[in-house]
This record gives structure tokens, sequence and C-alpha cells, in this order.
């Protein structure tokens, strides 16, 4: 009986934990906190210079401008640019989870959502995040 208790722990813990981040991932995100241009698989990360100072950051996927941060505001603006693919949602959630503490795109019914410190909105193209 014991086992048994201890292997449900186990899978539970598994379930609960937060995904693992894609190595493409770590390196986009290297990428935009350096502001450093870089392109890895089908991911593609531009810094826009003024004057020698990181003005604008975009995140490209497969071409695609899926995230773009201005540096001056912070602000970062999401968007699947039409393609509400897994890939797409796996990109935004790295770029959440390291630069918008708390925020998460998840997906119910076929249609996206954005989770941010308790609420939830739909997912729209070029939103703030």
């Amino acid at each position: 009986m014991g086992l048994h208790l201890g292997a449900i722990s186990f899978i539970i813990l598994i379930v609960t934990q937060t995904p693992l981040m894609r190595k493409v991932e770590e390196q986009m995100n290297h990428a935009i906190r350096h502001r450093k241009n870089w392109a890895g698989s089908n991911t593609t990360v531009r810094c826009f210079k003024e004057n020698g100072i990181t003005t604008e950051v975009n995140v490209l996927l497969h071409g695609h401008c899926i995230a773009w941060l201005d540096t001056a505001t912070n602000d970062l603006f999401v968007s699947s640019c039409g393609w509400e693919t897994v890939t797409t949602k796996s990109r935004i959630n790295a770029l959440l989870e390291e630069f918008r503490d708390g925020a998460r795109v998840v997906q119910k019914n076929w249609e996206w959502f954005l989770h941010d410190m308790g609420t939830v909105k739909p997912f729209v193209d070029g939103m703030t995040v």
C-alpha cells in the first residue's frame, strides 16, 4: 500500500510541474535579454537600434512577427499572426514566462485565452501583455 501511494504522489508531481522550456526558446530569451540578433531553427530575434540604443526587439517565427518588445516602455505585444499552432503558443509562453511572470496563453475548445494574474481574457493578435 505504501508503494502504491508513493507512485501516485510521483505521478501528480510530474503532471503539476511547469513544462521545460525548449532549448531554442532559452536561446531566444537570452538573445532578447542581451539585445542581440539571433536565429535558430524557425525562430529569429531582431533588435532595432537608434543611435546605438535598442529601441525595439522583434521575435519572428517562420518569418511572422509573433512578439515585439518596446524597450522604452517595456511593453510586450504578442500575436499568433493567424497561426494558432502549438509552436506559436510555446514561443509566446516562453516569452511570457521570462518577461511577464504569471501570464500564460492557454487553449480551450480550439480558442486561445490569456491568463494574467488571475484574469482570463480572449487572446487577440497584437495585444499588450
